[in-house]
């Protein structure tokens, strides 16, 4: 069975999401058949590097043959490279042009790039290079001013959650209209990785609510997190404790919450800010609690304060065996707002 992000692959430039100057440059170059031997994409994961690059491929050759896809992360020596390089000049039997793509190039060796040089600088004139990489700084120097560099970037979300709405219209998912956006935050800026998401929480149940998509991200609840915020605030030390010690005892990941309740409250700090949930990972359903939980005295002072001691927190805790006493302790302190100064 295909996974979503392979059944909704783009197969067009048009159908790629963001990339706009990407796109536009691409499709001029296929346009007026003016393209070169060697090109750089780089981004960051699941931003459609690989995607572009194939459809790319597909344009230079009108649909005939397919491209050659290399693992730089396996492929990445001496020996494997001049094997490339000696492919390389050789010419395609079934397309006008012969097409490698190579990704995660970043992981070839030094070596392995010495040895690609010169078939970089002087590529054979029926053969196109495009490498891939998120991590351009470990490309050579030499290396990347003998290509052309596209630079992509993380999707946006609001073209992000138009996409996933498509998906789960053509799926027939319901109820979505609060959990996409809420993926699309999640994601952040990877469309693969909204896509297995997505995928994951359909698997749960096709009623794509935020509820539901929390629970199958393996998320800890919104509402719990509001409800240990309020402790901490009003200086409930029982309530805080039985709530670690519930999370230790189901046998979930102490530092994993840590991390989201890291994320939790830095959103409570941008809700004093601006006041809406624009920039939040938290959903406009989710509008009373936010109110509840931020009306309090010097809110703003309050939750950057927290969020300093949660931080601080949250990276104790990962290099201590002990992480629940660890965390039960730094939340009774910031329960009992030590270091808080009016």
């Amino acid at each position: 069975m295909e996974s979503l992000g392979v059944k909704y692959r783009p197969s067009t430039l048009g159908e790629v999401c963001s990339q706009k100057a990407v796109r536009a440059v691409l499709g001029k170059q296929l346009e007026t058949g003016r393209f070169g031997n060697c090109y750089l994409f780089c981004g960051p994961s699941g931003c459609g590097k690989t995607t572009v690059a194939r459809i790319f491929a597909d344009g230079i050759n009108q649909g005939r043959g397919a491209p050659i896809e290399i693992d730089g992360a396996s492929n990445n020596g001496v020996d494997a490279i001049k094997a490339i390089i000696a492919d390389a000049q050789l010419r395609s039997i079934d397309s006008d042009y012969k097409v490698i793509i190579m990704d995660e190039c970043q992981s070839v060796t030094p070596q392995g790039w010495n040895a690609f040089l010169k078939c970089i600088e002087e590529p054979p004139q029926y053969t196109v290079f495009i490498f891939c990489t998120t991590d351009p700084q470990k490309v050579p120097e030499t290396i990347r001013n003998r290509t052309m560099r596209f630079n992509f970037t993380r999707i946006g979300e609001k073209e992000m959650e138009d996409r996933l709405s498509y998906v789960c219209r053509k799926e027939g998912y319901t109820d979505y209209a609060e959990g996409v956006p809420m993926i699309a935050k999640l994601a952040e800026g990877g469309m693969r990785t909204a896509l297995s998401y997505l995928e994951k929480c359909a698997g749960y149940s096709t009623e794509i609510t935020a509820k539901n998509v929390l629970e199958a991200i393996g998320r800890f609840s919104l509402t719990d997190l509001f409800a240990l915020t309020n402790n901490l605030i009003d200086g409930k030390d029982q309530e805080i404790i039985s709530f670690i010690e519930g999370i230790y005892a189901s046998g979930a990941d102490l530092k994993l919450f840590m991390d989201q309740y890291t994320d939790f409250i830095l959103d409570l700090c941008k809700y004093c800010l601006f006041g809406n949930t624009d920039l939040l990972s938290i959903p406009a359903s989710y509008g009373k609690e936010l109110k509840f939980t931020t009306s309090i005295d010097s809110a703003l002072k309050y939750f950057n304060w927290m969020s300093d001691a949660v931080m601080a927190l949250r990276f104790q805790a990962k290099g201590d065996s002990m992480a629940k006493d660890v965390i039960e302790v730094g939340l009774l302190r910031i329960s009992h707002m030590e270091g808080y100064k009016a």
